[in-house]
């Protein structure tokens, strides 16, 4: 008897797996998906900012790119998935007419000179050591130099991989370059878009401000500011943010001037900021109060990464922004 209704048991669950099209049927009668289809594999990847779901042979990589007036853009771009990534995306930064006519578009600049050549590359234990052909010395100004720097390195280390670049060219590792940048040893991310100096009294915060070229484009740009503080929190780096924009740095704030923070909080990623009664005189433009919920978020984002929400407050009562804006912080902070 056992043995016939061993027989029947498989010959129902063979009966199962043939109706569902070969799926697993256990993911059919539990109604989970099954995890053998590659669309769903493609967007789990596609979540962590990898693999471009509508053409999974280009990958999502940030690149930093120079502006009219100097500052150093973090850009979304898509670029051909290959073997040795990093070295494809510095590839991207190097002055070529192709690089350039398309970043024209947008009125961004490539930052390597004309005619660099990366010689070799290795990565190890977090230390990418790139090595650049002479060509990657011809340059004329110090704000060059910084901006070179600054492209190479900040771009290098979006790869997970990647903690500090070591600079080489010629096969060589130079002690400076030619406007007294050190490079003998490692560099790590440190004070992008510098304004002023650094003294030992203040530490460093970044903060988002928005930037235009050719009077259409938008970016949003990252700004080292000082503060006058022994450890930076988020309320620190929202104090900063709304001390204002450099003056004659060409970028501006959504945020209304006067505007303090009365306190910030962050629960399960969503940051709940409560202002003073001067953000109520927030523009009325979609365009532009999404401005403002992205220079809050991006600029959080840079102490608390785990933040994906801002919700805005006004003495303790939310304020109601227009019903077309978005509340989420994007991936990337700028995407072209």
């Amino acid at each position: 008897m056992k043995g016939y209704r061993l027989l029947a048991i498989v010959m129902i669950l063979c009966l199962i797996l043939v109706l569902s099209g070969c799926q697993n049927p256990l993911t059919r009668l539990i109604g989970e998906k099954d995890t053998s289809d590659t669309s769903y594999v493609s967007y789990l990847i596609d979540n962590e900012g990898f693999i471009d779901a509508e053409d999974p042979d280009l990958r999502k990589t940030v690149l930093y790119y120079r502006d009219e007036k100097g500052f150093v853009i973090p850009v979304m771009r898509r670029i051909p998935w290959e073997e040795g990534i990093a070295k494809s995306a510095v590839k991207q930064l190097i002055d070529r007419p192709i690089v350039r006519e398309d970043l024209s578009m947008i009125g961004l600049e490539p930052v390597l000179p004309v005619g660099t050549e990366i010689i070799g590359m290795s990565i190890r234990d977090g230390v990418c050591r790139i090595d650049f052909n002479r060509s990657f010395l011809n340059y004329d100004t110090k704000e060059d130099e910084k901006a070179i720097v600054q492209s190479i390195l900040y771009t290098l280390t979006e790869f997970d991989t990647i903690d500090s670049v070591q600079i080489m060219v010629g096969g060589e590792i130079l002690k400076k370059l030619t406007y007294g940048t050190n490079v003998g040893e490692p560099l790590k991310r440190e004070h992008i878009n510098l304004t002023h100096e650094i003294s030992q009294e203040s530490m460093p915060v970044v903060v988002y401000y928005k930037g235009t070229v050719n009077g259409e484009e938008t970016f949003f740009v990252p700004v080292t500011k000082a503060v006058n503080a022994i450890k930076v929190d988020i309320k620190t780096a929202l104090t900063a943010l709304l001390e204002g924009a450099p003056e004659d740095s060409g970028l501006y704030s959504e945020i209304p001037s006067g505007t303090t923070v009365n306190d910030v909080y962050v629960k399960d990623g969503v940051a709940y900021i409560d202002f003073s009664e001067e953000i109520k005189r927030m523009p009325e433009s979609v365009i532009h109060q999404q401005s403002m919920v992205y220079e809050l978020g991006l600029t959080l984002r840079e102490i608390e990464p785990t933040i994906g929400q801002v919700r805005i407050l006004s003495n303790g009562t939310e304020i109601q922004l227009s019903s077309n804006v978005s509340l989420n912080l994007p991936t990337f902070s700028n995407e072209f």
